[in-house]
């Protein structure tokens, strides 16, 4: 029976009124826990024992044989960043044929890699088969991130710059008549995946119609196989099995779900089935400025401390209004770099500033603020 509100507004207790609010909780909380112990069958006066609790991982050795540190590769690894130093495979490169051996990126001695992005690349590599995708802004690193760990490691790196009039024929393959014969020849994804250990990177992936990248859905699943349609001959004939340790990885500005800024023309929203099969997705962002300086000057020995530091300053009070959305230019690592070559050609620091930046600009008031974050950084007198 459920008491009345004026019942519970007459209950005293030694200190004092119990307010109704708490009584009718109280009464709620004693029927919650009567029913508990009418369905369990436990007598609520003697406390039931704690029941264990599954953990949610179990320690196992992950298997390292034949692995090296990820920092090993990286002479500008810094260990004060606390950042996974991801254990990695080095590919001998004798096994490889010469087209393949050829595919193998050198290292550019000058390349400071965004270290979390490169740990996280790294771990998706070796941990996962899933395929990746790298995000980030203009010029963060994207595509360089995935040649560097291919040089360092000794994969086979495959490119494919992706835009609007590729179809799927290019990448799968195409039958060609000739001499009253006709020819299969395999397509570049086709071509590729034959390669053991082989990273394939999609570049600007959502340039391309989403029917096309539908194609290779099939060989982007775990387990996965490259279906050719329009190979003639029996089923097996038809499926491409990809060789052994044969990764993917997208790169794009976008998430792939179409681009909301206006920024990147010519982008096109893709299959969400296609993007569900995306299994690791990590953000590039730029370098710090330390590290920025550091590359840049390394890459321009000629250039000064001053000058190489100022204009990574200026870089970045330009990403800042970029992200803000004062600026429609985000002044990339590229854009730097035309930057301190023009200057140290013309030893012109505004002469330079206008022909690798300022130029690119419609609106003068984009101009003048970039103008002004020179000024705060260097002074009027430069």
């Amino acid at each position: 029976m459920i008491k009345s509100p004026e019942f519970y507004s007459t209950i005293a207790t030694a200190g004092g009124s119990v307010s109704a609010a708490d009584k009718i909780m109280a009464d709620v909380k004693a029927k919650v826990q009567a029913n508990k112990a009418k369905v369990s069958g436990e007598d609520t006066a003697i406390p039931a024992t704690p029941t264990a609790v599954e953990p949610l991982f179990t320690h196992t050795d992950s298997v390292t044989s034949g692995k090296v540190p990820l920092s090993s590769l990286v002479p500008s690894w810094d260990k004060r960043r606390k950042i996974p130093d991801v254990m990695v495979t080095v590919c001998d490169i004798s096994l490889f044929d010469e087209s393949q051996k050829a595919r193998i990126p050198k290292v550019n001695p000058h390349y400071m890699p965004n270290q979390e992005a490169l740990s996280q690349l790294a771990y998706a590599i070796e941990n996962t088969t899933m395929p990746s995708l790298l995000t980030g802004k203009p010029s963060v690193g994207k595509s360089s991130l995935v040649e560097y760990y291919c040089a360092i490691t000794g994969r086979p790196f495959y490119r494919f710059n992706y835009n609007g009039t590729m179809d799927a024929s290019s990448l799968l393959g195409t039958q060609s008549a000739s001499s009253g014969s006709t020819h299969w020849h395999d397509g570049l994804i086709t071509e590729a995946i034959k390669c053991p250990n082989a990273i394939l990177l999609h570049d600007e992936w959502t340039f391309a119609p989403a029917e096309v990248i539908a194609a290779m859905q099939y060989l982007l699943e775990v387990n996965g196989q490259l279906v050719l349609a329009d190979k003639p001959g029996t089923v097996e004939d038809k499926i491409v099995y990809p060789a052994t340790n044969v990764r993917m990885v997208f790169a794009d500005n976008t998430r792939g779900n179409g681009d909301v800024t206006g920024k990147f023309v010519g982008t096109q929203p893709q299959n969400s089935a296609t993007i569900d099969r995306i299994g690791t997705f990590i953000e590039v962002k730029f370098l710090s400025g330390n590290d920025e300086v550091k590359m840049l000057k390394a890459m321009y020995p000629d250039a000064t401390e001053r000058l190489v530091t100022s204009c990574v300053k200026v870089a970045n009070l330009c990403r800042k209004a970029f992200d803000d959305g004062q600026l429609t230019t985000v002044m990339s690592l590229r854009v730097l770099c035309s930057w301190i070559q023009h200057s140290l050609n013309l030893r012109d620091i505004d002469k330079g500033l206008e022909l690798a930046f300022l130029n690119r600009f419609d609106s003068e008031g984009e101009r003048i603020a970039v103008k002004e974050f020179v000024t705060i950084t260097m002074g009027k007198a430069r």
